[in-house]
This record gives C-alpha cells, structure tokens and sequence, in this order.
C-alpha cells in the first residue's frame, strides 16, 4: 500500500489553494491526484473543486554553490 504524499496546504479566503510539495510528488501523476482528492474531502467534497483554484508549488530546496 503506498504512503499518502505530503504537503503544507495553504488556504486563502479567496478559494486558493497553495500546495507546497517536494519534487518526487510534484512529477509523480498519481501522487498529486491522490493529494488533491485528499485535500478536496477535507474541504467537503472529493470529487468537486468548484471555486477553488490549486497552484501547486515545489518546495524550495537548499544548495551551496562554491567557486
């Protein structure tokens, strides 16, 4: 059985979702679908985003460039 994909949701009062994933979520298809029904059902309905907008962002990662 697969783990459900993690995310921090951010709900704004004009019905956007911002969705911050790490990349292995963000390209996989299956991964997203699931966290968006996820998220749908705690919004009151899987199956219906009506007024809603998603924006699906990666998450930062952090690096060190030396030259």
């Amino acid at each position: 059985m697969a783990t459900k994909p993690k995310a921090r949701v951010v709900l704004s009062p004009a019905g956007v979702v911002n969705v911050h994933v790490s990349a292995d979520v963000l390209y996989n298809l299956e991964a997203i679908q699931q966290l968006q029904a996820n998220i749908l059902g705690k919004l009151g309905c899987r199956a219906c985003c009506s007024g809603r907008q998603f924006i699906f962002q990666q998450e930062e990662a952090e690096f060190t460039v030396s030259g």
